[in-house]
């Protein structure tokens, strides 16, 4: 039975809702918009008191000694230095819930994104680690000390007009270099940001390069030519320290502007206001209370260049993100009438007979051949199919395909008469089970590395997986146990044994469809024997498709498939296809 229902809007953000600036940044602010507004109003407000205090000392208290009123006026300053910290520990709580909440909602949105896209994202491993690390590092805009910066940035206006009640000539002065400020701070703020991306993407790029090495250590340790792979990195690292010295030198040069401007500020302040005291336009007070505020306006708009480089950052972080989850489906949208309708629906499919049809599949990769090229065939529920040719026929792209892991660039596989494409990951799970020709395992333990079948240790169901995998040898004999320490991707297990554990998580998930890509490799004879002998009984009725270069694999099958350049060349009876061969 399948059901057609609308996709529910998760609760999550992805790297190209976070790209589209502060439209989506606006849904979560108005959640805290209360608490940061008010303390932003009472602080900004309160720093009005601090000028309006030395202004009093000065032009009221010294000259006239007034020491009770002295005393007041410190006891109200105690007092709002109090409630100032108070509003700024709720304004930093209420910023940092908001961050924290956000960083939640990000990493949920790129998990979908990740199991939701079929096509696995271009590039590598450790360059997306390299993304998802400056993605979580420009995150930071979301935080007290930017977020509150730009809370911040209206009150400029308030110092103004504060100033032009003291003195309305000072304003002009401010104003002015405030102007002159903002035009040389922009300039070597692009010149800090353009060096900032090239930075990152050669970063990225030595990110790849050593991701690489580490894969491949062992053949780079035993061949003879390594050092031009120590030139290339040599290379990778000259660029990238070169770029990060510059785009240090640059933003300490912003860093220099934004103390020498403050320092001119209060001397351009200072010296009109001597000015403007022999005018009798201004008293002494007067002026230390609008160097005070200038100080504090000057601070405002030095802010302002910290939050749009690290805005930036944030934006930058978040398009490359979603252009490396994005480049797998460039070309890819179906010409189908089902394109739309997956768009805004899903099939509810939690079980399957297993009948598979394949129309016109076409998947290309960049600078390669088609791997599979306008491919269409039926396999009815309960076949044991399988797959031959030589490398880069296509067998594993197609098997892929079939398991919902790779986009067609045209055509389209149906389940049942349901469009693959358009029937839930979660759902798929409960009727196909997929092992990929690489075993892939987790760091945990053997057991956990088995429990993500769904599985709990102990079942029949668990017992006859060991089993037919051949796993249940390996324990018995003690070479393993469920509790032992698997290393990232089963390092420290030989090949055989990490084959052995992935088809034995793959056998105990619930499966009318099962999609093995050459469950034999790494095995010795006798375990291949083995498991082509139990692997039957594991299938049942449910439907079986196989690549594998192995005769005696390739006796379970009923039926064999042959692939040559993404074609098929050959469909029909194992025996006598095989036999003619």
């Amino acid at each position: 039975m399948a059901s057609v229902t609308p996709v529910a809007k998760r609760d999550k953000l992805t790297p190209r809702d976070l790209s589209e600036g502060f439209s989506t940044l606006w849904p979560l602010l108005k959640t805290q918009w209360v608490e940061i507004g008010i303390g932003s109003l009472m602080i900004n407000s309160g720093q009005l008191l601090l000028p309006l205090f030395s202004m009093l000392i000065y032009d009221k208290i010294v000259s006239n000694g007034i020491f009770e009123t002295l005393w007041a006026l410190v006891i109200g300053m105690l007092i709002f230095i109090s409630l100032d910290a108070g509003m700024r520990i709720t304004r930093n709580w209420a910023v940092e819930k908001l961050a924290a909440n956000m960083s939640r909602k990000t990493d949920e949105g790129l998990w979908h994104k990740l199991l939701g896209d079929r096509d696995i994202p271009t590039g590598g491993v450790a360059t997306f680690l390299s993304h998802y690390r400056d993605l979580t590092s420009s995150l930071s805009f979301v935080s007290s000390t930017y977020l509150l910066a730009i809370a911040d940035l209206p009150f400029y206006l308030l110092y103004l007009l504060a100033i032009g009640l003291i003195a309305w000539p000072l304003v002009i002065l401010v104003v002015v270099l405030t102007i002159i400020y903002t035009i040389i701070g922009f300039v070597l703020q692009n010149h800090t940001l353009r060096l900032s991306r090239e930075a990152e993407r050669k970063g990225t790029e030595r990110m790849a390069f050593i991701g690489e090495i580490m894969q491949g250590i062992e053949v780079v340790r035993t061949v003879p030519s390594v050092s031009r792979l120590l030139t290339g990195w040599r290379t990778q690292s000259d660029h990238v320290s070169e770029l990060e010295a510059d785009r240090r030198l640059a933003s300490g040069h912003s860093n220099t502007l934004s103390a020498s401007m403050s320092t001119f500020t209060t001397v351009c302040v200072l010296a009109a206001g001597a000015y403007l005291i022999e005018a009798r336009m201004l008293s002494v007070g007067g002026l230390i209370a609008c160097s005070l505020l200038s100080a504090r306006a000057m601070m405002l708009v030095t802010s302002l260049y910290l939050v749009l480089g690290k805005w930036e950052d944030f934006s930058r972080s978040a398009k490359r993100m979603d252009a490396l989850l994005e480049a797998g489906k460039k070309g890819q949208e179906s010409d189908t009438a089902d394109t739309a309708a997956h768009a805004s629906f899903t099939v509810n499919k939690p079980q399957a007979k297993g009948d598979i049809t394949i129309r016109r599949l076409t998947k290309r990769y960049p600078d390669r051949p088609a791997s599979l090229d306008n491919v269409t065939l039926n396999i009815a529920a309960g076949e044991k199919v399988g797959l031959l040719g030589h490398p880069g026929a296509g067998k594993s792209t197609l098997i892929k395909a079939i398991a919902g892991l790779s986009i067609p660039d045209d055509g389209e596989i149906l389940i049942d008469g349901y469009a693959l494409s358009m029937i839930p990951p979660a759902d798929r799970a409960q009727w196909l089970a997929y092992k990929p020709q690489d075993p892939v395992l987790f760091a945990g333990t053997l057991e956990s590395n088995l429990l993500l079948s769904g599985v709990r240790a102990g079942t029949p169901e668990f017992d006859k997986a060991l089993w037919a995998s051949g796993l249940d040898e390996e324990l018995r004999q003690g070479r393993l146990t469920l509790t032992m320490k698997i290393a990232d991707r089963g390092s420290n297990l030989s090949g055989g044994q990490r084959q052995k554990v992935a088809l034995a998580r793959t056998f105990a998930q619930p499966s009318r469809l099962l999609l093995l890509d050459e469950p034999s490799l790494g095995l010795d004879p006798e375990g291949e024997k083995l498991l082509a002998e139990r692997l039957l009984e594991i299938v049942g009725t449910g439907s079986l498709i196989m690549t594998s270069h192995s005769a005696v694999m390739l006796s379970i099958v009923q039926r064999v498939i042959g692939l040559d350049n993404g074609k098929i060349v050959a469909d029909g009876p194992k025996d006598k296809l095989l036999r003619t061969a």
